[in-house]
């Protein structure tokens, strides 16, 4: 008889949803009598373990947000991968402002999400960090402006299903009411935004990585899984790994069909997904421990704590396991 195990995945390009979706998943587990079964597919009540992690048979690829708030509450994700995909990063202002650069924002006011009724609110930080980023790259911090709370009542699934579409919140509502005058958005979403020409891109924070450290939610993505899968079924890990690793490559020989799952997967046309993510994006998805990733991991894990949204500071060197990708690299190289 076959054993189960659950899999949840961020709306971000990832090795995960490639994974999930063209077979390689399914395929590899079969093989050792397991069935993945994604995790939005139970009943509801089962849907915040995305952020939670109260679920022992777990993988997760996705924004870093939620791993590092539910290690700082007790829970016990192990971390299996670490991924630097540069998606799109935009502060936005109206198309009519008189804002040209983010100096020119000295001043002003910046929109802050404030979803009161969400597990833990990643867009909320993913906005103060993105602002904070852009202005030290102007020489500003965040008392050269004014920041605006804007309150959000809904819940992490306000329409009563799993599938997340995006739609201008009321972050952009009080932007175009003149109440705010920049917010944040990424990914295709920036996309989406952008392609109403009422609105215009003050900057990419991921366009300069060498004047800017875009370190956010979803930079870098990350591969977890719970700890008592990882202990009592080793394999099934690795195998998960493997999967992964497989749907990393076959992209990179596969970029129009990776694009178009990976445009699904993010919610956006092809064309959005194209002006939000690098051209060599198919090269970047395989999970790895890069130093690169494991910095910018630690820097995101400090800024949570010190802005109040995590209990302790996470230390990612101890956090990182690497025996599962070691393993899962060794045994394909045997497999080739």
């Amino acid at each position: 008889m076959s054993k189960e195990f659950n899999y949840t995945i961020c709306p971000v390009a990832n090795a995960s949803y490639i994974a999930a979706n063209h077979g390689f998943l399914n395929e590899r587990l079969e093989k050792i009598g397991y069935t993945p079964v994604r995790l939005q597919t139970l009943e509801q009540e089962h849907w915040k373990e995305h952020f939670t992690y109260e679920n022992d048979r777990l993988f997760r690829e996705g924004g870093n947000t939620p791993p590092i708030w539910a290690k700082s509450r007790g829970a016990e994700p192990v971390l299996i991968g670490i991924n630097l995909i540069p998606g799109q990063q935009a502060i936005v202002v109206r198309a009519d402002s008189d804002i040209k650069t983010v100096a020119d924002l000295k001043g002003k006011k910046i929109g802050i999400p404030d979803r009161i009724n969400v597990t833990i609110d990643h867009q909320k930080t993913a906005t103060i960090e993105g602002f904070e980023v852009a202005l030290k790259s102007a020489g500003l911090s965040k008392d050269d402006v004014e920041w605006v709370y804007i309150v959000d009542e809904k819940p992490d699934y306000p329409n009563g299903t799993a599938k997340w579409t995006f739609k201008p919140g009321l972050d952009f509502e009080a932007l175009d009411e003149g109440k705010v005058d920049a917010v944040f958005v990424k990914l295709s979403a920036s996309e989406i935004v952008l392609e109403d020409k009422k609105y215009r891109k003050l900057i990419n924070l991921v366009a300069d990585q060498d004047s800017v450290d875009p370190v956010n939610n979803e930079w870098p993505n990350v591969l977890t899984v719970s700890r008592k899968l990882a202990e009592e079924e080793p394999q099934v890990v690795v195998e998960y790994l493997k999967a992964a690793i497989q749907a990393a490559r076959w992209a990179k020989d596969h970029k129009d069909e990776a694009e178009a799952l990976l445009a699904e997967q993010t919610h956006g046309t092809v064309e959005q997904y194209r002006r939000a993510y690098p051209a060599d994006f198919y090269k970047q998805l395989e999970p790895n421990f890069s130093e690169a990733g494991l910095k910018s991991l630690q820097t995101r894990a400090q800024f949570l704590y010190d802005h109040g949204f995590t209990k302790s500071v996470v230390d990612v060197a101890s956090w990182a396991n690497r025996s599962f990708l070691e393993r899962a690299l060794k045994e394909l190289e045997e497999e080739e």
